[in-house]
């Protein structure tokens, strides 16, 4: 009798040790899906404030409007948070085609873009044939698209 509660007691520890692993491994995994929703959740937050629409007219001339044959829209800052009034902010893709040479001013000449504040947004693109065309503006993962005729 002595045999079989020697093997039970081994069997019993092992049970223990087994649950105890898994159960330490469960609380890791735990932690890490927590951190990852937190870091995901943190991105969107930052998203989320960040804003941007395009008011521009579609029906009004967009293109080579000072006879530079530069693109200028404007774009109203409409997150909840100020942004810097910087070209490296933006991506903008005209047709497919990244805009390296971007340039970026607020209508009220102020350094940052605040919260409801209009911003101009021109890059030079010579010779656009006449037509529809499609530019897409990127701010801190915002996507806008506008769409105008030349």
């Amino acid at each position: 009798m002595a045999g079989g509660s020697a093997a039970e007691l081994i069997l019993f520890i092992a049970a223990i040790v087994i649950a105890a692993s898994v159960a330490g491994t469960l609380t890791s995994e735990v932690d890490r899906v927590s951190d990852a929703i937190s870091a995901k959740s943190l991105d969107v937050a930052g998203e989320i404030r960040a804003d941007a629409e395009i008011v521009s007219d579609p029906g009004a001339q967009v293109y080579n409007r000072s006879g530079n044959e530069n693109v200028t829209v404007h774009v109203r800052n409409t997150g909840a948070s100020d942004l810097p009034a910087e070209a490296g902010e933006f991506d903008v893709i005209l047709d497919g085609e990244y805009q390296t040479d971007v340039n970026v001013t607020t209508v009220d000449g102020d350094a940052t873009w605040h919260r409801g504040d209009v911003i101009r947004v021109e890059f030079s693109s010579p010779g656009l044939p006449a037509g529809d065309h499609r530019l897409k503006l990127v701010v801190r993962g915002d996507e806008e698209v506008f769409r105008f005729r030349t």
